[in-house]
């Protein structure tokens, strides 16, 4: 039996994570006032890298990652990283900070869609079940009370937290029937820099000519953004995975999107509205109906990414998109 200490030594990190990431959202809109999305998304990946690669070379040293797991650097590197930053990045001028984080971590319920073919006829009733109580969630959240469905911003960027939301899923069972060859934390570098190259030409395409405004607020974003949501972050979610079983994890990383809420409240004063809570409510009932009833979303590999949110379940925590 464990002491009581490393017992509870998971759930610590658990709640420390859960701050980080859900504070990331306000602290990211924030962010983006000074500093344009491509860029804003190239810094916070940089930065997050460099830190990766130190305490590497301070451990062990770096590793090329074996050319079967190249898939997955691939797969996380621009499918998860890449994009989820991409997305979460241009809708967050457009949707509120606590919406948004809602909306992206709806990823449970995509799992549970795709895996629908696969479970046996009770386990997909319940998934059924939850899945149509999540999508009420969702339902709530984008009401017309809570957004301005006359505003194509505010649609658009919806709809792109919930593509990121979808591509978080799908990376998530690719990862979770990736035969490993490598340790989440070898590959994480790897990943990163597969991010790094397309932000940057997208920045330099696209943004080369925009103004950057180094305020204070900017320079602790991205220290916020990269150092602490994306490396930070990425080493204690694969603490937690490693730790806890995948549904507790999963039913763990729900206070995310919680404290995302609450926070964008606090800090950027965004309504908390009556239909928010209600939307969030539902949204979450219906993912942990999903969860449960498939045993979690996360396969207990220990792999860990943002995540967007770099945001990622057991299997794959998106270190690099929250």
């Amino acid at each position: 039996m464990r002491p009581n200490g490393e017992r509870v030594r998971p759930y610590l990190l658990l709640i420390c994570l859960a701050l980080v990431w859900g504070v990331h959202w306000p602290v990211a809109k924030i962010g983006l006032r000074d500093l344009p999305p491509f860029t804003y998304g190239a810094l916070r990946v940089a930065t997050g890298l460099a830190v990766i690669v130190g305490v590497l070379v301070a451990r062990r040293g770096l590793t090329l990652p074996d050319r079967r797991d190249v898939p997955v650097v691939l797969s996380v590197g621009l499918g998860q990283m890449a994009a989820g930053i991409v997305l979460m990045n241009l809708a967050l001028p457009l949707v509120s900070a606590g919406r948004s984080s809602i909306l992206v971590y709806t990823m449970p319920l995509w799992v549970g869609l795709f895996q629908l073919p696969a479970l046996r006829a009770g386990g997909a009733r319940w998934q059924v079940g939850g899945l149509l109580i999540g999508v009420a969630g969702v339902g709530l959240l984008l009401n017309p009370q809570s957004i301005d469905w006359q505003s194509s911003g505010q649609l658009l960027g919806s709809a792109a937290l919930l593509v990121s939301a979808v591509l978080w899923a799908a990376t998530t069972i690719h990862l979770r029937h990736h035969d490993w060859h490598g340790t989440p934390l070898d590959l994480m570098p790897w990943q990163l820099l597969m991010a790094l190259v397309p932000l940057v030409i997208v920045a330099v395409v696209f943004e080369a000519g925009r103004s950057i405004h180094w305020e204070p607020t900017a320079v602790i974003a991205v220290i916020f953004s990269g150092p602490l949501a994306t490396a930070l972050a990425f080493w204690l979610s694969q603490s937690i995975s490693r730790s806890l079983s995948p549904l507790a994890t999963t039913m763990g990383f729900l206070a995310v999107p919680v404290v995302g809420l609450v926070s964008s409240w606090v800090i950027l004063g965004e309504p908390l509205t009556v239909l928010d809570l209600a939307g969030a409510t539902t949204t979450f009932l219906g993912i942990v109906v999903v969860s449960v009833s498939s045993g979690g979303t996360g396969s207990g590999t220990g792999q860990a990414i943002d995540p967007a949110p770099v945001l990622a379940s057991a299997s794959a925590v998106p270190g690099s998109t929250p």
